[in-house]
């Protein structure tokens, strides 16, 4: 007993850090957007949530704070379950992951633009991976729930496309039609997918194997 009080305090220091790069590194992001005499508070507020990173934190927000805070409500319940806890791990991961390997490379960042971006997309990914690896009880996960997990990803490239269609604003080099052409941005929108189901299976499996280990 004293052990699982000692690793759920621990899992709560975790959240608790977590809760509070997102605490910072969230509203920083959107003042920052917010100072470009371009933009007027709600065209800052669309660019804001175009970007796959900025709801995909968001959502690593919302569920940190439930976790912590949520006492008994049915949001609470929904977000402690191990296949959301899953899902979002494997949505912070490709954020992670696709900056890293595909715009690292290419940004010259500076200031609270670097430090957000490095929260965004290396800290809370690294630190919500532990999370759930160390803090989180394995369930057994079917790999059919990756057909809903692609739901939000599916959207969000939609979106994308028809909203840059529409504005010639797309958030990510790899997805702008404008540049290389629709087909090629959706083709790329699927490999991005195919990333996503690789990832699932490969925490699905991470799981049932923790599964085992207990047992």
């Amino acid at each position: 007993m004293e052990k699982e009080n000692t690793t759920k305090i621990k899992g709560e220091i975790l959240l608790g850090i977590i809760f509070a790069l997102e605490l910072y590194a969230l509203p920083v992001q959107f003042y920052l957007l917010l100072k470009n005499p371009e933009f007027t508070f709600f065209s800052a507020a669309v660019r804001f949530l175009s970007f796959f990173t900025i709801t995909t934190n968001t959502i690593v927000f919302i569920c940190s704070a439930l976790l912590l805070f949520g006492g008994r409500s049915t949001a609470n319940a929904f977000f402690r379950k191990c296949t959301t806890i899953t899902a979002i791990t494997v949505y912070i991961l490709i954020v992670g992951i696709v900056f890293n390997l595909l715009l690292r490379p290419v940004l010259d960042l500076q200031g609270h633009h670097l430090i957000v971006s490095e929260i965004f997309h290396t800290v809370v990914p690294i630190l919500f991976f532990f999370f759930w690896l160390f803090f989180v009880s394995p369930e057994k996960i079917s790999f059919k729930v990756i057909s809903y997990w692609l739901i939000y990803p599916i959207i969000y490239i939609i979106y994308t496309l028809v909203h840059g269609l529409a504005t010639e604003f797309y958030p990510y080099p790899f997805i702008d039609a404008t540049q290389l052409g629709f087909k090629t941005a959706m083709v790329n929108g699927v490999f991005v997918l195919v990333a996503f189901v690789v990832l699932s299976v490969i925490l699905i499996y991470i799981s049932k194997l923790r599964i085992k280990t207990k047992t």
